[in-house]
């Protein structure tokens, strides 16, 4: 996806969002509230590598103490879902609830093929995250969504990050 069209598509985008510790109510206004704001698009929240994930991204930026990029997480589930699950898996984080997927499909947020879903890097990581203590929950929104990161500098997307399958992340320590 071109970062013009992307960049297009949210310029046009003007719902308000349905969110908590939000510093806009639009997404215009959130993309641009902070120097730099990470957008990171989530699967289902009963899924073992959404909670993986939330928990690793919390880690990851507890060890910033200047510069850290404002995080802004979106799931498919419900407001109130998501206030559950992240009182537990990041309490204060900032969350757009968005069921109807929405800017999923302005983001064009890649969903997992029967192929992808099978993949051995998922078995490793789904063994590992068990490890952890995570457990895998029956999905409370699409099951075939995958994740996506996106970055934007005072407003303006400077890079973005489409996962292939279900375990895939990007390398964020590059990124900062």
């Amino acid at each position: 996806m071109s970062v013009s069209l992307i960049q297009q598509a949210v310029d046009a985008y003007e719902d308000p969002l349905v969110g908590e510790n939000l510093p806009a109510s639009t997404l215009r206004g959130v993309l641009s509230a902070y120097p730099v704001v990470w957008l990171q698009f989530l699967r289902h929240l009963g899924c073992i590598y959404c909670k993986g994930l939330v928990t690793d991204i919390r880690d990851f930026l507890a060890q910033w103490t200047d510069r850290a990029p404002f995080l802004v997480f979106v799931h498919p589930n419900t407001l109130e879902e998501g206030q559950r699950f992240f009182q537990v898996y990041y309490p204060g984080a900032a969350h757009i609830a968005d069921p109807t997927l929405r800017l999923y499909r302005l983001f064009r947020v890649r969903r997992a093929s029967l192929l992808s879903e099978i993949h051995p890097r998922n078995l490793l990581r789904g063994l590992t995250l068990l490890r952890r203590g995570f457990t895998n929950e029956k999905p409370t929104a699409d099951p075939w969504i995958l994740h996506a990161t996106f970055l934007f500098h005072e407003g303006n997307l400077i890079w973005s990050y489409y996962a292939r399958r279900l375990s895939d992340v990007p390398t964020w320590r590059r990124l900062f």
